[in-house]
């Protein structure tokens, strides 16, 4: 198998012409939005707080009460992020997870599904009497 598909030819020889400016300009904008959205994603739980600064949103006094609310303990997910950290509602925390802040690497609304409740064998109970007996019948003789 040789000619156009061989491994040394040229773009120009497989297509028929050279790939445009625009074509590779365009390509090269796609490539680097996508790196730059996992590039600038910021870890509420162990971002250095100039980081969490520079997010969109976030200023010196919300970077505060998101190290203080962290040094307590870390964040669980986003539900524990917004009423932990005062000023952060639905709102503020669908612009911050726009904006590229994570919560345990996940942007709002990527939360996983719940765990599932684990089967359990059912354990047989004694049964009990659906109502009290009340005096025994009296016999008649």
């Amino acid at each position: 198998m040789g000619g156009a598909w061989s491994a040394g030819a040229s773009w120009k020889a497989r297509f028929g012409k050279a790939p445009s400016k625009w074509a590779l300009t365009a390509l090269c904008a796609v490539v680097l939005a996508l790196a730059s959205a996992q590039a600038h994603a910021v870890e509420a739980n162990r971002a250095a707080p100039a980081d969490l600064d520079a997010i969109k949103g976030i200023g010196p006094v919300m970077v505060e009460r998101i190290v203080a609310a962290r040094q307590q303990r870390p964040f669980a997910d986003w539900r524990d992020f917004s009423s932990r950290v005062r000023g952060v509602g639905p709102a503020t925390a669908t612009r911050l997870s726009a904006n590229g802040l994570t919560v345990n690497g996940r942007r709002l609304g990527q939360e996983p599904p719940p765990t599932p409740i684990q089967w359990q064998p059912m354990v047989p109970r004694p049964l009990e009497p659906a109502h009290s007996p009340g005096p025994a019948p009296k016999a008649h003789n």
